[in-house]
Parts: structure tokens; sequence; C-alpha cells
């Protein structure tokens, strides 16, 4: 007689709660603090842009966890180098996925969002419909 195994609906997903390292995370928000965001695309190594495309699908508990490491201006400084980034930089395309959206959820568990000034400056610097808040359904 065959026994039958256990299915797992996640079995066919590639586990992204990953660790993220902090030290490119302080270039990133060195980038956006010296007012260089425009030239995102020329500051980072064509290595640095292929090496940390996979930060922009991260699950969110990766994010969370990685957050607690930053004040809340340094978040901030990561969610405007997520946004332009995702919008400047080939294959950084992330939807639902965006670490905006986690970043922006980190604040929020610390009273520190919703930020109109933010908010506006995400609408208007990108395409992606989920940004700030995500998908609804995650909620």
């Amino acid at each position: 007689m065959a026994s039958l195994g256990n299915w797992d609906p996640n079995q066919d997903q590639e586990n992204t709660v990953v660790e993220i390292d902090q030290a490119i995370l302080l270039k990133f928000i060195g980038i956006s603090e010296s007012g260089e965001l425009e030239q995102i695309n020329q500051l980072l190594l064509q290595k640095e842009v292929d090496d940390n495309r996979s930060l922009m699908k991260i699950h969110k508990d990766a994010w969370s966890k990685v957050s607690e490491a930053f004040s809340n201006e340094q978040l901030i400084h990561l969610i405007r180098f997520f946004t332009l980034a995702e919008e400047k930089l080939p294959g950084w395309e992330a939807g639902s996925l965006s670490p905006v959206i986690w970043l922006c959820r980190s604040l929020k568990s610390r009273g520190a969002f919703p930020d109109q000034e933010l908010i506006s400056w995400i609408k208007e610097n990108s395409r992606n419909k989920f940004l700030p808040y995500g998908n609804i359904l995650d909620l």
C-alpha cells in the first residue's frame, strides 16, 4: 500500500526570508542623504545592481527585523531609495512585494506613518500602484 505525502502549498516558492546586509542599506541611505537619488543608476556599480536586485522581493518578516536597527529618518531614506530604485534600475520592479511597503509598515508600528509629505513624494515618484500601503489582501 502506498503512503500519501503531505502537500505544502509553498513548496515551489523560494525561501525569501534571509538576512539583509546592513552595510549595503547604509550605502543606500547615504545616497539618499546626499540628495543624489536622481543619479541612482550612475552611483551604483553594475555588480551592486545585480547583486542586490533580490532585495526588492525579500519577505516582509526580514524587512521587519532589519528595520529595527534603523532610525525613523534612516527608514525614510530607504523608502525614498527603494521607491526610485524600482523606477530607475533594471530588474528592480517589485509590485506588491516592494520593501517600501514593509518599511512604511515599520514606521507605522512606531507611530511615524502615515506622513502626508512622504506619501505624496512616493506617489509622485513611482508608478507602482501598491505603494505605499501594499496589496489590500495582505492587510
